[in-house]
């Protein structure tokens, strides 16, 4: 490797790991570094080394000692003027909501240094690792929510009135557009982990939450009320159809929506299969950061998944993996479908825009 070469390679001046380096709060960081900066000082917390105060910050233990690891952040020069703060009190760990209650402006928190050792399951301290192992299974450092919970915001999503997608038609797409706009607002404003990206990347977001938030909906709700018994057409009539958006309704039933049928999903896999759509299929489009959200969201309801396969459906491991298999692959013709809807968009001489604080807009259905 040459000398340019070796200039080209940049290292999280905190943990020395040199993949997903970027420029966070006024320093050269990883996005995990970035993000852990980001917490401890938006949430106020303060935290306790129980050793020398001169622990390691390597990737390599970073889960390790947390009041060494911001000792190092701020080492290496990231400003905490330049976080913003929680906006949403209630996306906050337990902890930390007390702590606000309480009146408190710095949350304590003591951590001790993890070792080899303690890595291994062999800690001199049993019941502060089984404490600390609780929390971190618990709170999701990034979405700040545990899987449960994840889980039960996508369920929640679809506490509303379904509209099935043979009702929606050209006429009165306009107002029905509207108000899921408004709605996908609501989601990107709201869904855990979304308070921390920025404008661009809600602006993408928006694009998947509005498709799925009501394309999906209404082909799963078409699914529920007549399991497609009457959406068959002759080809002859197929072709004699002159009007481009029942054209792609019907694609969208017959490409997805067999498929979709035939999976007989129940109420909380459709959940998770809409949090799919919604992080998974914009994931060309997607950036670092909503890549690794992409991510945690991902994994994070496909852990409550298994868990309610395994409690709730007596699935082992197998089928449950097959099963979430299956929802995945969906995800290429559903993704299919939404660029079909996106050429479609371009042939409409009527322009639909959303804004998210007012700054943002974009062409969406």
């Amino acid at each position: 490797m040459n000398c340019s070469d070796s200039a080209e390679i940049k290292i999280c001046l905190v943990c020395d790991i040199t993949s997903k380096i970027n420029y966070h709060f006024g320093s050269t960081t990883c996005l995990a570094c970035a993000s852990f900066f980001r917490r401890t000082v938006s949430l106020g917390i303060h935290y306790i080394c129980n050793k020398d105060g001169n622990c390691s910050a390597s990737h390599v233990i970073r889960s390790g000692c947390r009041s060494c690891r911001f000792k190092k952040c701020n080492a290496a020069g990231m400003k905490a003027g330049l976080v913003r703060g929680k906006r949403d009190v209630s996306k906050m760990p337990k902890y930390v909501r007390d702590s606000v209650q309480q009146g408190n402006d710095v949350v304590l928190r003591d951590y001790a240094t993890l070792t080899v050792e303690t890595l291994r399951g062999c800690s001199s301290k049993p019941n502060e690792s089984e404490d600390n192992g609780i929390e971190e299974k618990e709170i999701n450092t990034l979405l700040n929510v545990t899987t449960d919970q994840l889980m039960q915001y996508y369920i929640d999503l679809n506490n509303k009135s379904f509209l099935p997608i043979s009702r929606i038609c050209s006429y009165s797409f306009y107002e029905l557009n509207r108000k899921n706009n408004q709605e996908a607002t609501g989601i990107c404003q709201n869904c855990p982990g979304t308070d921390l990206l920025d404008l661009m990347d809600l602006g993408i977001l928006f694009k998947y939450v509005s498709f799925a938030n009501l394309w999906l909906d209404g082909l799963w709700a078409e699914i529920q009320i007549n399991k497609f018994e009457n959406s068959a057409i002759d080809e002859n009539e197929y072709n004699d159809m002159r009007n481009s958006f029942k054209m792609f309704i019907c694609d969208f039933k017959m490409n997805v929506g067999k498929s979709l049928e035939h999976l007989n999903l129940d109420l909380i896999e459709y959940a998770a299969l809409k949090s799919f759509c919604i992080w998974k299929l914009g994931i060309l489009d997607f950036g670092t950061t909503l890549k690794i959200f992409a991510q945690e969201h991902y994994l994070g309801v496909t852990e409550a998944l298994n868990q309610y396969y395994e409690e709730q459906k007596n699935m082992n491991q197998e089928e449950s993996a097959l099963r979430i298999a299956n929802m995945t692959l969906l995800l290429g013709p559903i993704f299919n479908s939404y660029q079909d809807l996106m050429k479609l968009h371009q042939n409409f001489s009527e322009k639909i825009q959303f804004g998210i604080e007012g700054n943002q807009s974009d062409l969406i259905f």
